[in-house]
């Protein structure tokens, strides 16, 4: 039994020359399979594997390589030079301030980005960029509720935001719902041109692995607040994850209309799903922490 354990971590945590060779050469490998249409290929088969093999190493590798990273960032010269100014100095060192200072800034990324999609709709004629830009603007309008809220600094207030904000969400799931049933019933969706394919798989997967982070993170800090500006991202990287599932269905499954439709319509109401469940949890969190408010107050 302790043999297998030791194989079995040896495998997971193989020597750094094996992640600095294997790695590079697995995802190269398969971006040319992917690029010359071999997919169905003996060699394919094998190379699927391989890089999902070196994506699970490379995930259990990130904690112990995070640290390092992070140590010779906070001791460069450009860091302390940062620090030493007052804002600089408070958005690396102070979690709180970071997450507040996070919330305006997603809300003017989130309006930009409603503005490029409007655009993007309008200029190739797109009711699947219009949805999109209706849905963006809606958790726009969410975040905004947050920045309002924020400002007041009460705990009280931020219960009340947070529970809002879960009733939101269900009102959020309307337009989701009616992209998802668009998508399935045109067998529409995204299409990224040439190599902005794997750019865009890589930010999904950087922007679900970092919104499932500060999920746990800023829960720590106990700002209900902070807390839902973190689920909003997450809410916002599980339409990525939709997004990218199409993109790579259209650009390389051979399995025609039928199964596109059929994956579209699974991982489309998984990801509906998963925002209900959410606001249903937030719902009674907030009911429990305006539960336990009143206890204290009595």
């Amino acid at each position: 039994m302790n043999g297998a354990k030791m194989i079995l971590k040896k495998l997971i945590y193989p020597p750094k020359w094996v992640l600095f060779i294997i790695v590079p050469i697995s995802f190269a490998t398969l971006i040319f399979i992917f690029a010359t249409e071999k997919t169905e290929s003996i060699l394919a088969r094998f190379v699927y594997g391989m890089s999902a093999y070196s994506l699970s190493v490379l995930i259990a590798a990130i904690p112990a390589f995070s640290k390092k990273i992070k140590s010779l960032v906070s001791n460069s010269r450009a860091v302390k030079a940062i620090e030493k100014s007052n804002f600089g100095g408070k958005y690396l060192n102070d979690l709180a301030f970071r997450g507040g200072f996070s919330i305006y800034q997603g809300m003017v990324v989130n309006f930009l980005y409603v503005i490029f999609r409007i655009g993007a709709g309008i200029r190739y004629h797109s009711v699947w960029f219009i949805s999109m830009a209706v849905y963006y603007l809606i958790l726009g309008g969410l975040r905004a509720n947050l920045v309002y809220y924020y400002k007041k600094h009460e705990k009280n207030v931020e219960i009340r935001c947070y529970r809002q904000t879960a009733w939101l969400l269900f009102l959020l799931n309307i337009p989701m719902g009616g992209m998802i049933v668009l998508m399935v019933r045109t067998n529409s969706g995204f299409s990224y041109p040439g190599y902005i394919i794997y750019l865009s798989a890589i930010y999904t997967f950087y922007a679900m692995i970092i919104s499932v982070i500060n999920l746990v993170k800023f829960r720590r800090l106990g700002s209900p607040i902070l807390s839902v500006a973190k689920v909003l991202n997450f809410v916002s990287a599980m339409m990525s994850v939709l997004g990218l599932q199409t993109a790579m269905i259209s650009r390389f499954s051979e399995n025609g209309e039928n199964y596109r439709k059929m994956m579209n319509a699974v991982t489309g109401a998984f990801v509906w799903g998963i925002v209900i469940v959410i606001a249903v949890y937030m719902l009674f969190y907030s009911g429990k922490m305006m539960r336990k408010k009143v206890k204290c107050c009595e």
